[in-house]
């Protein structure tokens, strides 16, 4: 049986989460006002580690505004998080539309009534969800959180829009390419899996992994006003999970959130390194220094890693992937059958060696 989702649904906020979310915001915040001094104190190259390109401070976007606006954590910017998630995912949630759009200061303007009747425009997204999920066991679908705000159709318990489906795509992708059955390989010999995600969003992927992985080990390496957003998500949602900050942070099995200007600090190998869709929105040289570290430390050590990024460059940007064919040894090119991805681009894993993976029915093309 298929429901309709509305904010007043999903809006609450336990008083608790409050004060655990202006906790969130002041660790969110010092991060952003020590990074000068942190990059002058450890010679960081502040190429690398300022936003630049489609994220740099005078960009057509809106995420330092969005920063300070949710950074408030009063109850509409916590209860409704999603509603100011639009820079991430390139969707105007409350209006059901792509693209971006004017940064709400509130969200007096969206009534049940007045988001119920945008929701015809969710009916393709949820067909499109319904093909992804209809032969895969749960532990692989994605389900957000019922809080934040969180809208659409839903359906066996998933709330299901445009966000739902981008994130699905994704997880389809790594169990088209065995990526999921070789984690789960891992994870029996060695008790552990190491999941290291560059640019994080608002932290769906990361929700997804933490469920279907109980024994990961989760690292977000991104801009320090965009870990407010997946510190938010991902902390209320799992007060279970134990979270930590910085790079000195130690938490085995958790979720730690690292400024990318610290990245040169993180000299631990990962099994699996995420990026999607934010390498080809960052200058050449920031995607040169992080494939340097992925190189040095982070998959020095059968380590894989898994992108998908649009070539941009007919909008002034950059297409990663083609650095990425210049400095890996291997390629294997993952799609969906017959589908066209929502965000279109690429998915590829990329290794320093040979990638052979299990159940693995995508080519592999060696550089």
């Amino acid at each position: 049986m298929i429901s309709v989702v509305l904010p007043s649904q999903t809006r609450g906020v336990p008083s608790e989460d409050i004060a655990r979310a202006k906790e969130i915001a002041e660790r969110a915040i010092d991060l952003v006002n020590s990074r000068a001094g942190y990059i002058e104190a450890n010679g960081v190259d502040p190429g690398f580690a300022y936003p630049d390109a489609n994220w740099a401070f005078d960009a057509p976007n809106a995420f330092v505004r969005l920063f300070k606006r949710v950074a408030i954590c009063d109850t509409e910017a916590i209860g409704q998080l999603r509603a100011f998630t639009q820079v991430f995912a390139g969707f105007n949630l409350y209006e059901m539309v792509k693209g971006p759009s004017a940064v709400p200061e509130h969200l007096d303007g969206y009534s049940d009534a007045i988001i119920e009747g945008k929701l015809e425009r969710n009916l393709p997204y949820f067909a499109r969800w319904y093909a992804l999920t209809e032969h895969l066991p749960y532990r692989c679908i994605f389900a957000p959180p019922r809080r934040f705000g969180e809208i659409g159709h839903e359906i066996r318990g998933v709330i299901v829009n445009h966000d739902t489906v981008a994130y699905q795509e994704r997880i389809n992708l790594l169990l088209e390419g065995g990526i999921i059955e070789w984690l789960d390989r891992l994870a029996a010999e060695k008790g552990e899996v190491k999941i290291l995600e560059i640019g994080g969003g608002y932290g769906a992927l990361a929700t997804w992994f933490r469920s279907a992985f109980p024994s990961c080990s989760y690292t977000i390496i991104d801009l320090p006003e965009c870990l407010l957003f997946s510190g938010l998500y991902l902390s209320l949602s799992r007060p279970d999970v134990r979270t930590g900050w910085g790079v000195d942070a130690r938490v085995p099995f958790g979720l730690r959130f690292i400024p990318n200007y610290q990245a040169d600090a993180v000299e631990e190998s990962f099994d699996l390194v995420i990026n999607t869709l934010s390498m080809s929105e960052m200058s050449i040289p920031q995607v040169r220094h992080y494939v340097s570290l992925m190189k040095t430390n982070w998959i020095k050590k059968q380590g894989l890693f898994f992108e998908q990024n649009q070539d941009n460059r007919h909008l002034g940007l950059i297409c990663a992937q083609d650095i990425f064919a210049e400095e890996f040894h291997s390629r294997k090119s993952v799609s969906l059958t017959g589908k066209t991805l929502l965000h279109h681009g690429m998915a590829n894993l990329w290794s320093l060696g040979p990638i052979d993976l299990p159940g693995c029915r995508s080519a592999i093309h060696e550089q």
